[in-house]
């Protein structure tokens, strides 16, 4: 066996110690690396080097040029990793010359079994592994220093930071001295520090980037100046940062980071803490679409502010500029000021943007879209999951994955990127606002006569129809069996799966005794009102008006029908883990698992995750936790959190954002899930955490709306416009300040709510 081998050539067959891996993966991708050799932690034995080492050890002195001096560090596995460092724990030795190399390897191959390392491995609960070693020529350096590429207490990637010392590093790294400090703004470069060391720091910067690219985390680099050339010694990952454990569920997104996170939307999605599996897909979801989209806190799912916006000033657009893209459905959320940044390369972007064109038109085999798109997404998914219902074994299943399932996902993902409209949702209300003020806008914005009904306001619609016999029980199943509060979460059946659910809608709606389609034609006459009004006062904008308010109705709906058809993915993910719970004998345990862990049971390669319980468990804890506030910024520790239940002394006003224009006054209906929705009595102000597209079955009951979580184009404030219900959403803390029975007035155009006495 060959145990000695070139730095850049290590082969997978045998352990070389966590910092000579790294090095090795770093000059197979172009770093500038000092050249050298790694010695496998198998040659030892006892600390010593076996015969058969000993004598590869010779040969290559003999053949290194004696010009040099060499540095001869440790390269422990375990060494170096994402969890311990072990840093100082073994010995370094350097300028040693050729001939001494072989007493400098015995030297560091038996600190191994030093005090130090003895000390570190107990503090840190870690196990020391087998030894390695590291020889690379000396590098005798003007300058060199420590780069972190993230701040490692907050874990912030918006600046670099790092220090360094002339000459010899080591003096730095063991805190003998240091000779300067400086600071790199690494979402727009710029340089904070010594004049001495500015003509390396842009270089600098450009490797330390690279590097995170490499590793995927960020990283603790050591480097080195010498004749004017940049090397870099070392690169490990930031050992002080908190890693998400996804073995075991322990995933909190808020402490990998400094971001700025909204539950707008995402929140109102997920009413509940998601369950691996949902986890997982959405997880894969993000990656196809190349955004840092979503993050995890303990389960309950956030909008990352700043990943998007990180994003969008990829591009070369203001910070300010990019928060205010975002912000009309963001809504609710601090000053742009307060949006932290972090690196984001915008080819990852393009790259993936590619891919979606090009997968628009996909495999024959997965069912390809084409016309309308939405209906094309049911048809396919709908004969998928028919499809699935009648595999009978394990294989067949797996290879179900790759044949029909990707090939539909990936077709569907494409087919919804490319068919959204965005553009209307964003700028239309701030172009009304400018012209005609707040007020007049909102109005504007509700629906209009003969632009149709967004999708999400349907299911209320075809019950008429239903009752009235123009649409079968079925045909309302097949359209609209899909939806409820939880609809994106895998774990939680879905309507469709209920033979009674539509004979169960209609008993209820009829309960109601609402005219949905009165409402409706009502809040029609009010937006033609609000059209004449405002052509009245501004008669040369007639063509403007109509043009802007066609564009708008057409992105919402749009929008609408898009998500609707989007949950199909959902349906066909969650029946084919049904399937893989019931051919695995799982069951339901089978949503604890991630999608690929799943699969790979299915295969007969792998068998049930060894933290299985430990994640039932954690998961468990998720569900029990209260929710988290709307808006999070930097790290949020679960166990330290006390939600404000109260309001200030003397004020009886709880301040929100406008959602649906309209006053309203009535007795309040505190309910934190839709389970409960049958407690609503006639006329009651609906006031919840967050209402999703599950609530709307009790809309035609309620006289008003008041969320803890909401913006402007939530899916439930648009129907509420849709029907005429005033809405006041963002409102924080309005679900835990009031009590079911309190007397208050909802003032939909200002998002504000009074709270009356008797």
């Amino acid at each position: 066996m060959k145990y000695i081998h070139k730095l850049s050539e290590l082969p997978n067959e045998l352990s070389f110690g966590g910092k000579a891996e790294a090095l090795d993966k770093l000059m197979k991708n172009g770093m500038p690396v000092p050249n050298g050799y790694a010695i496998a932690a198998e040659a030892f034995e006892n600390g010593t080097l076996c015969a058969d080492a000993e004598t590869e050890l010779a040969e290559l002195i003999k053949n290194l040029p004696t010009k040099y001096k060499y540095a001869v560090r440790s390269s422990a596995v375990g060494e170096d990793g994402t969890e311990d460092s072990f840093a100082g724990a073994y010995d370094t030795v350097l300028d040693v010359a050729a001939d001494m190399i072989s007493d400098a390897v015995k030297k560091v191959a038996y600190s191994a079994r030093n005090a130090r390392s003895d000390v570190y491995a107990q503090s840190r609960g870690a196990e020391r592994g087998s030894i390695g070693v590291v020889i690379q020529r000396f590098i005798s350096p003007q300058f060199a220093g420590v780069l972190f590429t993230a701040d490692p207490m907050t874990a912030g990637t918006g600046f670099m930071s790092g220090s360094y010392v002339h000459g010899v590093g080591e003096a730095l790294v063991s805190g003998e001295k240091c000779d300067g400090s400086f600071r790199i703004n690494a979402v727009k470069y710029s340089y904070e520090g010594p004049k001495e060391l500015e003509g390396y720091a842009k270089q600098l910067y450009n490797k330390a980037k690279k590097a995170v690219r490499i590793f995927g985390c960020p990283q603790d680099i050591e480097w080195a100046i010498e004749g004017g050339r940049l090397y870099i010694l070392q690169s490990r990952p930031i050992t002080t940062l908190f890693r998400n454990d996804r073995d075991r569920f322990l995933i909190n997104d808020s402490l990998c980071g400094d971001f700025l996170l909204s539950k707008t939307n995402v929140g109102e999605i997920f009413l509940r803490p998601v369950s691996p599996a949902t986890y997982g897909l959405i997880c894969k979801i993000t990656d196809f679409l190349g955004i840092p989209l979503i993050s995890n806190v303990c389960g309950q799912l956030y909008c990352n502010i700043s990943g998007v916006c990180s994003v969008i000033a990829s591009f070369g657009i203001k910070k300010e500029k990019a928060f205010s893209m975002v912000s009309e459905i963001a809504g609710g959320i601090p000053d742009s000021s307060d949006i932290p940044l972090f690196p984001y390369d915008k080819k990852i972007l393009l790259k993936k943007f590619k891919n979606i064109i090009f997968n628009s038109s996909p495999k024959k085999k997965g069912g390809k879209l084409k016309g309308d798109i939405p209906n094309e997404i049911n048809r396919i998914g709908m004969d998928i999951v028919e499809e699935i219902h009648h595999i009978s074994s394990p294989q067949a299943l797996y290879d179900f994955w790759d044949e029909r399932c990707t090939p539909y996902m990936t077709s569907a993902l494409s087919g919804i990127v490319t068919g959204l409209s965005v553009k209307p949702l964003l700028s239309t209300r701030k172009k009304l606002e400018k012209v005609c003020g707040a007020e007049l806008a909102d109005r504007l914005l509700s629906c209009r006569a003969n632009d149709g009904a967004p999708e999400s306001l349907g299911m209320l619609l075809a019950l008429e129809d239903v009752i009235n016999g123009r649409l079968s029980k079925s045909e309302y199943t097949a359209r609209y069996g899909h939806r409820h509060t939880d609809e994106m979460e895998l774990s939680m059946p879905y309507p469709y799966e209920d033979p009674d659910f539509p004979d169960n809608v209609i008993k209820e709606y009829k309960e109601s005794g609402a005219d949905v389609m009165m409402m409706k034609a009502s809040c029609e006459k009010r937006s033609r009102e609000a059209e004449e009004e405002f052509l009245q006062k501004y008669p040369k904008k007639a063509a403007w008006l109509r043009k802007l308010l066609n564009k708008y109705s057409a992105a919402v709906c749009g929008r609408e029908s898009i998500r609707s058809s989007a949950l199909r993915l959902f349906c066909v993910i969650r029946e084919y883990l049904l399937k893989a719970g019931e051919l695995t004998n799982l069951g339901n345990d089978i949503f604890m698992l991630y999608i690929d862990e799943a699969r790979a049971l299915l295969s007969g390669k792998s068998c049930v995750p060894d933290k299985l319980e430990e994640r039932k468990k954690n998961y468990a804890r998720q569900l029990e936790m209260p929710n988290f506030p709307s808006i999070i910024r930097g790290r949020f520790v679960p166990e330290e959190y006390s939600s404000n239940d109260t309001l200030p002394d003397g004020t009886d006003v709880i301040c929100g954002s406008a959602g649906s224009c309209g006053i309203a006054e009535g007795y309040a209906r505190v309910l934190a899930c839709a389970d409960e929705a049958d407690t609503i009595e006639n006329g009651e102000i609906l006031v919840v955490p967050a209402a999703n597209i599950g609530w709307v079955r009790v809309f035609p009951k309620i006289s008003a709306l008041v969320t803890d979580v909401g913006a402007p184009l939530s899916h439930a404030v648009i129907v509420a416009r849709e029907l005429g219900i005033p809405a006041a959403v963002s409102c924080d803390n309005a679900s835990r300040v009031l009590k079911t029975g309190d007397k208050i007035r909802v003032d939909g155009s200002s998002g504000k709510v009074y709270i009356l006495k008797e």
